[in-house]
């Protein structure tokens, strides 16, 4: 129990880091005192977590090397990045909360303060991520596993290990960060955690879908101490993360989007997504807690929660459903048309951007931006239900890696088009800057990509 604690503590300086230091810059970015002050205090408490970290990462190295499968030199040099990583973010909150105390009756926060504090926790972040990826190789056998003859590889279970903790850990400080914004009325934060949300629902179907193929690589063939029961409950929580993430993301989008034309945040529709974040909150929250049970075993010792089924659970029986060719087909041609609404909508967004149509102001065609969100939302319901007909093939398709690799690349670029504010002040006969040009390429490239690696999937094989 000591080590699962420890996981669960440390999770959160090391990728909770990231989406703060996000914040920070957005709100630095946008000159928001109140915004930076909230995000220093953030800063000083997560150093904070740098005491239980050290001392359940202590509690737990006698377990760890008195295990037979674990390394003691792996260990050790985790126990030693911990240590450098444990001190730099103890060092950065203490700065962090020294420079807002100092500024506590000032109207703002000295600015090569905010630098300092910037340029620590950045160097936090480095070493926090070195120590976060020896440690997540310890306790996880299945990345060294060699891949069987005509079977999954291993690196999905190890991208999915990683992959898991953003939409997780981020949702969490969105959701702070949020209420904050939400309670004090501050536009900044509630736009930055808006956005947030849409990239934490976006990371959901990345998430979901190196999830299944880690399950195959794990179950086919068996992995001894590695249950398909236990997995399948996890999974079943999975797809209904997925579902609350994705609902969490879209009604933050449509709130992004109407403010640019109201010019101000809707109370009913705030509401409505704090109430789908504190759902969705729950059930990753159960979701996580099935996820430990799979490669735990000091955690899942004794719990009369675990089934032992491996055919049980919704998942396997939507999978039998879908692999019959009356649903299949149907979801088949749902998710191409989605596809052409997400085309057409970027194409001629990023035609606009690039200099085509100078005639309209982007403001004309930044009212398309909901067709291509409503064909995303098409694409990620049936994309999953037809990966779930035949994973173990999908993700063995060279076309599937670098779909799946763009495809939150060019979903989380096309925030920049609903969010910026150079954009939305391009009238008729102006031209974007070069900055919104390049992403427009980034944009168009990426989806051009999705589409053939999806495209490709039924002809291009291993």
């Amino acid at each position: 129990m000591q080590s699962h604690l420890h996981l669960l503590v440390t999770v959160f300086p090391s990728v909770g880091l990231i989406f703060v230091l996000g914040l920070y810059v957005a709100a630095l970015v946008k000159n928001n005192g109140f915004f930076t002050r909230i995000c220093l205090f953030a800063f000083g408490c997560l150093g904070v977590l740098a005491l239980p970290s050290y001392i359940t990462g202590e509690g737990s190295v006698p377990q760890l090397t008195g295990r037979s499968s674990i390394s003691r030199f792996q260990v050790h040099e985790h126990y030693m990045w911990s240590l450098a990583a444990i001190t730099a973010l103890a060092l950065a909150g203490l700065i962090a909360w020294i420079a807002l105390w100092r500024a506590r009756r000032a109207p703002k926060v000295p600015g090569a303060a905010l630098i300092t504090v910037l340029c620590l926790e950045s160097v936090t972040l480095v070493v926090t991520a070195a120590a976060a990826w020896i440690g997540w190789d310890i306790n996880h056998r299945e990345f060294n596993f060699p891949t069987p003859a005509d079977g999954t590889p291993t690196t999905w279970a190890h991208i999915h290990v990683i992959l898991n903790h953003f939409p997780t850990v981020g949702f969490v400080f969105a959701l702070l960060f949020f209420i904050v914004g939400v309670a004090r009325d501050n536009a900044g934060m509630k736009r930055a955690s808006l956005v947030t949300f849409v990239i934490c629902g976006i990371l959901g179907a990345p998430t979901y879908v190196t999830g299944a193929a880690a399950m195959f690589s794990l179950t086919a063939p068996p992995v001894i101490g590695i249950s398909k029961a236990v997995i399948n409950a996890h999974r079943d929580w999975a797809l209904i993360s997925l579902f609350g993430l994705g609902a969490t993301g879209v009604a933050a989008w449509l709130e992004l989007w109407r403010y640019r034309y109201l010019a101000r945040y809707s109370k009913t529709s705030l509401s409505v997504v704090l109430a789908l974040a504190l759902i969705t909150l729950a059930v990753l929250t159960e979701t996580g807690i099935r996820g430990g049970y799979i490669n735990h075993p000091e955690i899942r010792a004794g719990s009369d929660l675990l089934g032992t089924d491996p055919n049980m659970g919704w998942s396997v029986l939507i999978e039998q459903a879908i692999n019959n060719v009356i649903w299949f087909v149907p979801w088949q041609t749902v998710h191409f048309f989605g596809y052409t609404l997400v085309f057409v909508t970027v194409m001629v967004v990023c035609l606009r951007i690039l200099g085509a149509f100078k005639s309209m102001p982007f403001s004309a065609v930044h009212r398309l931006l909901p067709l291509g969100v409503a064909g995303v939302v098409m694409n990620v319901f049936t994309g999953m239900l037809m990966l779930m007909a035949d994973t173990g093939r999908y993700v063995n398709e060279p076309s599937f890696w670098p779909k799946m690799f763009f495809l939150p690349i060019g979903a989380i670029a096309v925030l920049y088009f609903s969010v910026s504010d150079d954009l939305w002040l391009v009238k008729a006969g102006d031209d974007a800057t070069v900055g919104s040009k390049a992403i427009a390429v980034l944009v168009f490239a990426s989806w051009i990509i999705v589409i053939m690696g999806g495209r490709l999937l039924p002809y291009v094989t291993l």
